[in-house]
C-alpha cells in the first residue's frame, strides 16, 4: 500500500459506521491495522504521522503548517522570559475570575471522565444563542471542528475554497487529505473578495469564510455575507459554507452580525465560535459549531469522544455567564487598539480596519525580517502571511505591553533598510 492508498484507508475507515464519535481507543485500533503499511512504505508513510496536522488555534503563528523544526523554534523563542507576546492573537488578560474559580472548585473531579459537563456547556450555549442543544457540538478548540468539516464536506471531487490569506489550518488539512484547495486573494483593502470566492466555489465541497478574517482583521456586513450565501446556494446547492466567527465579540463595525440564525435555517451553513479569544482560554482548548442537526451529524462522526477536559467544561460554563468580564475585555481591547492604531497612523503606515484583537500593518518592508529584529528586542509579532509579505499581523496586548512594543516599532521603522536586510 502506497502513501496515497494508506491515507485513503484512514479516511474511509475512521467513520466507524455512521455519525457516532470516534473513540480514542477505536481510533488507535484502526491505526494499528496499518502497521504492515508502515513497514512496507517506510519513512514516506511515517511522514503522515510526523506532519503537524493537529494545530492549536490560539497559537497558530507557532503551530501552523510551516515544518516541525520552525514551529518548535518559534514557540521556544516567543515563550522566553520577558518577551512581549503579541504574535498569536491570544487574550493577554486570560480567563475571568469566575472561570478560574470554577477550575479551582472542581480540581477534585479530575479523576472522572467528563459527562454532565458537556451537557452543561451545550445547554448554556444554546440558551445564550437562542438555539436548541441539538444545534450545538463541541470541539477541542475550533481546530478539531475545522478538520471535521474538511472530512465531512470535501472530497477529491469537492474542493476547498478559502481566501489568500486566511486562517490556514483548514486549508492545510484539506491538502493533507488530497483535496483540491483554491485560495482567492483578498482585495486591495485586505477584505475577502466575496464575488471571486463565489465564482471559484461552484461545485466545491466547502467554503471557509473567516469573518472577521484572520490575519487581515477585516469584516463583511451581515447583509453582504447573507447575500453571498444565498447566491452560492442558488448556483452551487451542494456547497457548504463554514463561517468562522472566532473574533465576533471584538467587532465594532455597525453592520456586522452573526450568521447563527442562517445556520439554524440553512443546512448548508455552519458557524464556528471559540473560547480562545475574548474568553481568554486558548490553552484550555474549546470551540463549538452551530448548525442544523443533520449537518452537524456529518461533522460529529469525525470528532473524538470526550474531547474536552473536565476543567475546561466547568470554566467555559462559568465564562459564558460572566458577561461583565467580556464587557471589560472588549473595552480594554478597544482602548489598546486605539493607542496602537494612532501610532501607526501618525507614522504614515496603512492598516487594516482591525475589527478583532489584532490588525495588519503595511510595514513597507519585508515583514519576516522585521519580525526577527523585533524579536531580538523582546517583541514577538505575527509571522509573514503570503502573499502579503510586507504586512505584519500585530495582536493587541495589554496597554503596558503595547507601549513597550510601540517604542521598539518606532526605533525599527526609522531604519527600514536595515529591516529589509539591505
Amino acid at each position: 500500500m502506497d502513501v496515497r492508498g494508506f491515507r485513503l484507508y484512514l479516511r474511509d475507515n475512521l467513520t466507524l459506521g455512521g455519525p457516532m464519535s470516534v473513540s480514542r481507543r477505536r481510533f488507535i485500533e484502526t491505526l494499528g491495522v496499518g502497521g504492515a503499511a508502515l513497514g512496507a512504505t517506510g519513512a514516506a508513510t511515517a511522514g503522515i504521522f510526523s506532519a503537524p496536522i493537529i494545530s492549536a488555534r490560539g497559537r497558530e503563528s507557532l503551530y501552523a503548517f510551516q515544518g516541525v523544526a520552525d514551529r518548535r523554534a518559534d514557540r521556544k523563542l516567543a515563550a522566553a522570559p520577558g518577551i512581549v507576546r503579541i504574535d498569536s492573537n491570544e487574550n493577554p488578560v486570560g480567563p475571568g475570575k469566575r472561570a478560574l474559580d470554577a477550575i479551582r472548585g472542581h480540581l477534585d473531579e479530575c479523576n472522572r471522565y467528563p459527562v454532565l459537563g458537556e451537557d452543561d456547556v451545550i445547554d448554556t450555549i444554546a440558551r445564550l444563542q437562542g438555539v436548541k442543544p441539538e444545534n450545538v457540538i463541541l470541539g477541542c478548540g475550533s481546530g478539531e471542528l475545522l478538520r471535521a468539516a474538511d472530512q465531512a464536506f470535501t472530497s477529491k471531487q469537492a474542493a476547498y475554497i478559502g481566501a489568500g490569506p486566511t486562517f490556514e489550518a483548514p486549508g492545510d488539512f484539506a491538502k493533507f487529505l488530497g483535496v483540491e484547495v483554491k485560495l482567492v486573494p483578498v482585495d486591495a483593502k485586505l477584505g475577502l473578495d466575496l464575488g471571486a470566492m463565489g465564482a471559484a466555489a461552484r461545485g466545491a465541497g466547502l467554503v471557509f469564510l473567516c469573518n472577521p478574517n484572520n490575519p487581515t482583521a477585516t469584516v463583511h456586513s451581515k447583509a453582504d455575507v447573507t447575500s453571498f450565501i444565498e447566491s452560492l446556494n442558488r448556483v452551487s446547492p451542494e456547497t457548504t459554507i463554514l463561517v468562522d466567527e472566532a473574533y465576533f465579540e471584538y467587532v465594532e463595525h455597525a453592520d456586522y452580525g452573526t450568521m447563527i440564525p442562517m445556520a439554524i435555517a440553512n443546512p448548508r451553513v455552519v458557524v464556528l465560535r471559540t473560547f480562545s479569544k475574548v474568553y481568554g482560554m486558548a490553552g484550555l482548548r474549546l470551540g463549538y459549531a452551530v448548525g442544523r442537526p443533520e449537518t452537524l451529524a456529518r461533522m460529529k462522526q469525525w470528532v473524538m469522544g470526550s474531547n474536552v477536559t473536565q476543567l475546561t467544561l466547568v470554566a467555559a460554563t462559568a465564562a459564558l455567564e460572566d458577561s461583565s468580564h467580556i464587557t471589560e475585555e472588549v473595552k480594554r481591547n478597544h482602548e489598546v487598539k486605539a493607542f496602537t492604531r494612532k501610532f501607526f497612523a501618525d507614522a504614515g503606515f496603512a492598516m487594516s480596519t482591525g475589527d478583532a484583537n489584532f490588525m495588519m500593518v503595511d510595514l513597507k518592508q519585508p515583514a519576516a525580517a522585521f519580525k526577527k529584529l523585533a524579536l531580538g528586542k523582546g517583541i514577538a509579532i505575527g509571522r509573514a502571511f503570503p502573499p502579503l509579505t510586507n504586512h505584519a499581523r500585530i495582536t493587541f496586548g495589554t496597554m503596558k505591553e503595547m507601549k513597550k512594543a510601540v517604542g521598539v516599532f518606532k526605533e525599527l521603522l526609522a531604519e527600514p533598510t536595515r529591516a529589509a536586510g539591505q
